[in-house]
């Protein structure tokens, strides 16, 4: 069935201009002015709005299971909320635990997508294990349509993964020709300074902070950067919060390596003061990476400029 968009104002990389689209099995095949709709097409009179391509966010969690906790939303109120901000395609973490058996994972989370979203959708896959049954169902999504795989260096004996795991995910993933998404922080490190923070008595939310500074995640990322350099993987660093591991990313792909970064907008307008309020109000912003790094610095943000980046329309900024 065709369908025919008069009358908008289409906006474009570099244009925004007022004219028709033509769309037919699924494809725009015309662009113009008084454009004629075919036979049995249906016919939307845009006067007065933008049209334009819908936002991909390749960052969201809507089913999500995490350290006995559980988001609130269901695919269809995500994916009708993302619609709204003109988001139309979707690509969700699936993240299922070490316990979890990989490909059951999988299934899960299409189970709670397939037939309830209202948008388009993908997923990155979780590999939050690495052996030989876990490689072999790995080979079985990617046969599915998945094409990127999700590491945590982070979330000691949840999530993260160990050496030997991470080199033997972006060995098959580079195999495979699949980006690896990657939380980046030194999982090792953080558990050590919280032991220190708990010893001394320092259990506020602003403490969070305090147990993962700019140096950790700086580290997790050239932690990264150097498993890609071996395996010549690619890879894309999620919700990169501070201009420490920033630099890191700009050091690798200056020597060569594929990798891509994502901010998120909590990094641009927050500080760290937040996580500080009083009264356990500070909670409110505990997050890890924790947000953000100085309150009068502009570094962090003065160095995305030299990436390009658009807005997701959700959360992420992807760089």
């Amino acid at each position: 069935m065709a369908l025919l968009i008069k009358n908008g104002e289409i906006v474009t990389a570099d244009k925004r201009y007022v004219a028709d689209i033509l769309c037919e099995n699924e494809t725009i095949t015309r662009i113009g002015r008084g454009l004629k709709a075919p036979a049995n097409a249906e016919v939307i009179d845009a006067k007065g709005k933008f049209v334009f391509p819908g936002f991909i966010d390749p960052h969201v969690h809507i089913y999500l299971p995490f350290m006995g906790t559980f988001a609130r939303d269901t695919y269809e109120t995500a994916s009708q909320a993302a619609l709204v901000g003109g988001t139309t395609t979707l690509i969700e973490m699936c993240c299922p635990s070490r316990k979890d058996d990989t490909l059951e994972g999988f299934e899960l989370w299409m189970s709670q997508a397939e037939g309830k979203s209202a948008c388009d959708f993908t997923f990155h896959m979780g590999v939050t294990k690495f052996d030989e049954k876990t490689e072999g169902q790995l080979r079985e999504i990617v046969k599915r349509g998945i094409s990127s795989f999700k590491v945590f260096l982070a979330y000691k004996g949840a999530f993260g993964v160990d050496d030997a795991e991470l080199y033997q995910t972006l060995k098959l993933a580079r195999e495979l020709g699949v980006i690896v998404t990657a939380h980046c922080e030194n999982e090792t490190l953080i558990a050590e300074r919280q032991k220190e923070l708990l010893a001394a008595g320092k259990t506020g939310p602003g403490q969070h902070h305090e147990s993962r500074p700019p140096w950790v995640e700086a580290e997790g990322v050239h932690h990264l950067m150097s498993f890609a350099e071996a395996t010549g993987a690619e890879t894309y660093i999620v919700h990169l919060s501070c201009k420490e591991a920033l630099d890191e990313a700009i050091a690798a792909r200056k020597r060569g390596i594929k990798v891509s970064v994502e901010t998120l907008i909590q990094y641009l307008t927050l500080d760290k003061t937040y996580a500080e309020k009083p009264k356990f109000e500070g909670a409110k912003y505990v997050m890890s990476p924790p947000a953000p790094r100085q309150k009068e610095s502009t570094d962090f943000v003065e160095g995305l400029a030299g990436w390009s980046y658009s807005n997701s329309g959700n959360r992420p900024l992807s760089v």
